[in-house]
């Protein structure tokens, strides 16, 4: 079943409401996080009714509301707090599960799970997915973000997003995982599907589609674990299928979770990511002109349109006990939503936190999120948005944009769906 069609979500009550997924469609509303971080760094937000769609019928939905963390300090101290804040007792996404059942399907995946359950399979995961691994990719990683770019100077016009930021991450995790590239496609619809749920184009609020996505996504990594574990390959998938920790594989239903962390992490991070970054360069041109002056540390560059940026706006938390947050008390159960994109540009961390500082260092930026959920690719997405603007950046002073950038309908990804370009 597709997505259903001509049935929006119910308009944002402001165009400040950092709840609705309307509202980010526009832009980032970083006047509100603003005021936020100086007014009420912990603050209560409540939730707008959503439509949602099953074969059951089309509702509205309305979540129980939440605290906003907004400030660099108090989200560093939730994330230092696992043990007060839990991922997996709601869950580490906005939207609450609806059922037990739900509830207990979500706690297979990595990021809404908690200690010890968490640090074993943790343990697994980055047994084979080491820094040594992932600069280990690093010519081919090279090699298609210039394979990208020469396709792409062939043409009049084409899209940033699906030709370039898309592509390479795409390319990449097909690599890693030993998968048919023609399959790459496959990820990109499942991760649309889910990361863009509220999005009328892709998820479309649409729970079948949600449900039949991850019933999609798990068959096909069913059928990939039971042939690598048949006879294994020299790839992430072989490993992750047959590696051990204390004498114990991962089960099929965590390995399935797991893969679809890396199908939709893998890809959604460093899309957004990259899409922001040119986003960025083409409509800032003293940003360009510094981009292509040099000498220029790319790490440091890269870290800085990942602190701008932001991909992953928030994650959430639910209070374990009773306790207090930048002097707000907060309740047993309560949701708790730490916005990376309003910490990181916090002015009591950062300097000057709306400009673009392509040589700010120090940059304490909580992208990759901290503490024991500390984004596993983080390595893997610098290095791929390194190779791919570095590729490009010979041909920025004739890349200009040729027709309206659309924006992702979601409080979850900062996400750019469409950007048309072209040469000049």
């Amino acid at each position: 079943m597709g997505a259903v069609s001509g049935m929006p979500t119910t308009e944002p009550t402001s165009t400040e409401d950092i709840a609705h997924p309307a509202t980010y469609a526009r832009a980032v509303p970083h006047a509100e996080f603003e005021r936020r971080r100086r007014e009420e760094p912990v603050g209560w937000v409540p939730e707008p009714a959503l439509w949602r769609h099953s074969s059951a019928g089309r509702i509205q939905q309305r979540g129980s509301g939440f605290w906003a963390v907004t400030t660099h300090e108090a989200v560093m101290e939730v994330s230092r707090q696992p043990e007060v804040f839990s991922s997996a007792r709601r869950g580490a996404f906005l939207h609450d599960p609806r059922t037990p059942a739900d509830l207990d399907f979500m706690r297979q995946l990595l990021v809404n799970m908690d200690a010890p359950q968490h640090v074993r399979i943790r343990r697994i995961v980055t047994s084979v997915f080491t820094p040594r691994a992932v600069r280990s990719l690093a010519d081919t990683v090279t090699r298609h973000a210039r394979e990208l770019v020469d396709g792409v100077l062939q043409r009049d016009t084409f899209d940033a997003v699906t030709d370039l930021a898309a592509e390479l991450p795409l390319l990449v995790l097909a690599d890693l995982l030993g998968l048919p590239r023609g399959d790459r496609h496959l990820l990109y619809r499942w991760s649309n599907n889910l990361v863009g749920f509220d999005d009328p184009e892709y998820g479309g609020g649409d729970v079948e589609v949600y449900r039949q996505t991850f019933a999609e996504a798990f068959q096909y990594a069913l059928a990939v674990a039971v042939r690598r574990r048949a006879a294994p390959r020299d790839d992430l998938i072989s490993l992750l299928a047959t590696a051990e920790v204390d004498g114990r594989r991962l089960t099929d239903r965590e390995f399935c979770q797991f893969w679809m962390l890396l199908v939709v992490a893998g890809n959604e991070t460093t899309r957004h990511l990259i899409s922001g970054a040119l986003h960025l360069l083409l409509h800032d041109e003293q940003l360009r002109r510094r981009w292509l002056g040099g000498p220029l540390p790319t790490a440091t560059a890269v870290d800085e349109f990942l602190r701008v940026v932001t991909p992953i706006m928030q994650f959430r938390r639910t209070a374990t006990r009773d306790t207090t947050l930048a002097g707000t008390k907060i309740a047993e159960g309560d949701k708790v939503v730490m916005f990376y994109v309003s910490a990181n540009r916090d002015a009591g961390i950062f300097a000057d936190p709306h400009r673009v500082d392509l040589e700010r260092t120090p940059n304490p930026h909580l992208s990759f999120g901290m503490g024991p959920h500390f984004c596993l690719g983080a390595h893997l997405a610098r290095m791929e948005t390194a190779a791919l603007l570095d590729a490009v950046a010979p041909h920025l002073p004739r890349l200009a944009t040729t027709g309206p950038v659309v924006r992702l309908e979601s409080n979850f990804v900062n996400g750019i769906k469409v950007m048309p370009v072209g040469w000049t």
